[in-house]
């Protein structure tokens, strides 16, 4: 990411989601125990364009790689096939 020509404008993408991550008490700072496995965290970027097709935003998100959050008991989503 440090050789891509738009770095430094995905890194302000960054630390202004990180930022209102914080703001809204999303998460909390825990000491990390050897004990206890952690869910990674993964970023996501984005880019808008305008109805011309000129690059005007770039989005980033963070997000919890839940596919490999292991439960004990089995969990299952009912979908709907049209």
């Amino acid at each position: 990411m440090l050789k891509h020509p738009y770095s430094t404008k995905y890194k302000q993408a960054m630390l202004k989601e990180f930022n209102s991550l914080i703001d809204r008490g999303t998460f909390k700072y825990k000491e990390h125990s050897n004990n206890k496995k952690l869910v990674p965290l993964m970023w996501v970027y984005a880019n808008k364009f305008d109805e011309d097709g000129f690059l005007t935003n770039f989005k980033a998100k963070l997000v919890a790689r839940g596919d490999l959050y292991k439960t004990e008991e089995e969990t299952y989503a009912a979908t709907l096939a049209a």
